[in-house]
């Protein structure tokens, strides 16, 4: 576990500062949440004199605002499928991209280490943050809906938005270890995975009921993790979900395999 501990070592001051935003983020929709959500507020007459395409663009659904969920999860999840897809982006090419670009990784192979379990140490303190961002998000979330929050509201859709989260975090952070591996650049990888986070976003959202256009929606993870449904229903698309992982865990493989044969050039 020596290595596992060293990276996490190395990316605890950025782990430390995403969880200090994301808390402070769910304090602040959970403080304003009773506000916001109270009727003919001038944040709902405002959003009702929006264009449609502006709200689908931002995930808003003036249907739900009423409902302690809705704030959150039509206005907030927007940027927090964001901040979650952009850490695990992040959080992969530092500790892979970036140890081309260092030129470290070199030292790390002559370490009296096998490839698989230099991967594997590597891909299970990735695992480890993304795991207590999780937590923390959902802990903080409940916390502060616990203390802020007066009417009524649904625990079990508050999970589903920390699930949803960690399944974009894991999903970007997989996809972010098989790319570094190819392409070794860190912020060529970065720039290609924050289009990537943005492009499917925007791809499940400013798309929605524009003909022809169906097919963008259905690459997008998004597209599987609908917020809005699962607050109008009160359903956790926990199938959908568990399909993502399987596939952030074939990329995780795949990336294990062409670690252990790619030859590595610096």
């Amino acid at each position: 576990m020596i290595l596992v501990k060293k990276e996490l070592k190395y990316t605890f001051k950025n782990l430390f500062i995403w969880i200090l935003v994301i808390t402070l983020f769910n304090l602040m929709f959970a403080s304003i949440t009773d506000l916001i959500t109270k009727q003919n507020s001038p944040f709902t007459t405002f959003l009702k004199r929006m264009p449609d395409a502006f709200l689908k663009a931002f995930n808003m659904d003036i249907s739900i605002m009423s409902r302690p969920e809705g704030l959150f999860g039509s206005e907030g999840m927007t940027f927090m499928f964001i901040f979650f897809g952009i850490f695990g982006s992040l959080l992969s090419t530092k500790l892979f991209a970036g140890e081309f670009d260092t030129k470290t990784i070199e030292f790390l192979l002559v370490k009296p280490f096998s490839r698989k379990k230099i991967f594997t140490h590597k891909t299970l303190a990735i695992i480890i943050e993304l795991i207590i961002l999780f937590v923390v998000f959902l802990l903080s979330e409940l916390l502060f809906f616990k203390l802020f929050v007066s009417s009524s509201y649904s625990n079990r859709v508050l999970f589903a938005f920390a699930l949803y989260l960690f399944v974009t975090e894991i999903f970007f952070a997989s996809l972010g270890i098989l790319l570094s591996l190819y392409i070794k650049d860190r912020k060529l990888t970065n720039s290609l995975l924050l289009g990537l986070v943005f492009f499917m976003y925007f791809a499940s959202t400013v798309t929605e009921g524009v003909e022809n256009t169906e097919f963008l929606q259905k690459i997008s993870i998004f597209h599987y993790m609908p917020v809005i449904e699962t607050i109008k229903n009160i359903e956790v698309s926990y199938f959908n979900s568990f399909v993502i992982l399987l596939i952030s865990l074939a990329f995780i493989n795949l990336s294990l395999l062409v670690f252990k044969k790619q030859d590595i050039k610096i």
